[in-house]
């Protein structure tokens, strides 16, 4: 038997080798694709915090979805987005027959987040030149309590009672809410607010009425809300009032909301966009639009960048506007994460209504720290411009002259 000269030998297994090589990359790229199973149904294992139709609105699940490597995890980042949770994982069961398969969802609460109650209060300490329209020269303007609930009917559902008063014991902003936020978007929802604003104390909070109250329900649809209810504007009472303003706008509300972001303590990255109409029950002729864009950049770990816009226009003539810029920054947390942030906001308001004006700006340094039980803000501010200056507004033009005053913000 003649032998293959050694060179040849070495070559014919390299050959043979490529050979394999080339079949075996064949038939692994022609192997199936991993399995992929349609959602059946979803179970939840330690909390009910959430229904299993709350888990499905949150997850937007329909008839037909795929649980791929990617939806599920978008689906686990979307609940632990929700900052109710400590932690959350994610199992799959056999379905009842092939192809589907049952999520189950084992999550640990935060109580720190969902505690039945919560008090608060804040501070305001500015320095201001004491004005005719304040008659008052004390630096210390800010006094506010509030109490929260933070988990009505056990359906995570919040309300909140506030009370502002200035340095004379004086009601200056009131507020009573119900369902503003929900830590949760339901499919159908309910929201309530009643408020008082005394614009010569509190010019940021009035948007062109002093008096304020709404009943909206809210209905999902396809990755918009829709709201609709009855709204009650105005400036009647002798001391809640921006002068001059329509007194009186009643009738009912409809509008459409795109928001993107979870307001937890720390806003999430995205944007809210709203659109509001208000025909005018009362005054047939000056029915008001309400329009609101806000947006949330995170461009490093805790670090947020927020820009918001809001404006009431009423009928052809009256219109009022409110901007603001902040920076958020972490100072502390825990175990439970995010428990205090330092910030710095910006505000921005104008008022006009035929030929009366309002304007004025105000800067805000403040520490906002939250727990279990107890909300407090303590925080520094200064206003560049009073937007009265101590003379009637039905008589008065507004001028650039710097005075000083202290706003405040619910």
């Amino acid at each position: 038997m003649k032998t293959l000269p050694i060179n040849a030998y070495i070559l014919a297994k390299i050959a043979i080798l490529s050979v394999q090589l080339f079949f075996a990359n064949l038939t692994f790229a022609q192997s199936p694709a991993p399995p992929q199973y349609e959602l059946e149904d979803i179970e939840m294992i330690g909390s009910s915090r959430l229904t299993v139709e709350q888990l499905k609105e949150q997850l937007r699940v329909n008839e037909h979805t795929v649980m791929s490597d990617e939806w599920l995890t978008e689906a686990r980042a979307r609940l632990l987005g929700l900052g109710i949770f400590k932690d959350v994982f994610f199992t799959l069961k056999k379905g009842s027959k092939s192809g589907l398969a049952k999520l189950v969802i084992k999550a640990n609460d935060d109580d720190t987040v969902l505690s039945d109650w919560a008090v608060g209060g804040e501070f305001g300490l500015s320095l201001i030149e004491p004005t005719q329209a304040l008659g008052d020269s004390s630096i210390f303007r800010g006094y506010k309590i509030g109490l929260v609930g933070r988990n009505f009917f056990k359906q995570s559902h919040r309300g909140a009672m506030l009370a502002d008063v200035d340095s004379r014991g004086n009601l200056v902003f009131g507020q009573l809410a119900y369902g503003l936020p929900r830590f949760v978007s339901e499919a159908i929802q309910l929201d309530m607010m009643a408020s008082a604003v005394e614009p010569q104390q509190r010019y940021f909070e009035t948007e062109g009425y002093g008096l304020r109250v709404q009943s909206i329900w809210t209905r999902q649809r396809k990755g918009f809300d829709l709201s609709y209810g009855l709204a009650w504007y105005s400036n009647r009472h002798t001391r809640y009032r921006l002068e001059g303003w329509p007194d009186l706008v009643a009738g009912p509300k409809l509008g459409i909301i795109r928001e993107t972001r979870f307001l937890s303590f720390l806003p999430t990255d995205g944007y809210r966009a709203a659109l509001s109409i208000m025909p005018s029950l009362v005054r047939r002729n000056e029915p008001v639009i309400e329009t609101e864009i806000a947006a949330t950049k995170i461009p490093l770990t805790f670090l947020a960048f927020t820009a918001s816009g809001r404006a009431t226009q009423t009928g052809q003539t009256a219109i009022s506007v409110r901007t603001e810029g902040k920076v958020e920054i972490p100072l502390t947390t825990n175990s439970h994460g995010l428990r205090s942030i330092f910030y710095i906001l910006n505000r921005q308001g104008v008022d006009h209504y035929k030929n009366i004006r309002h304007s004025s700006n105000e800067s805000i340094i403040g520490y906002r720290y939250h727990s279990a039980g107890f909300i407090g803000d303590l925080n520094f501010r200064l206003v560049a411009r009073h937007p009265f200056d101590g003379r009637p507004s039905s008589n008065y033009t507004h001028s650039n002259d710097p005075t000083h005053l202290i706003g405040d913000r619910p």
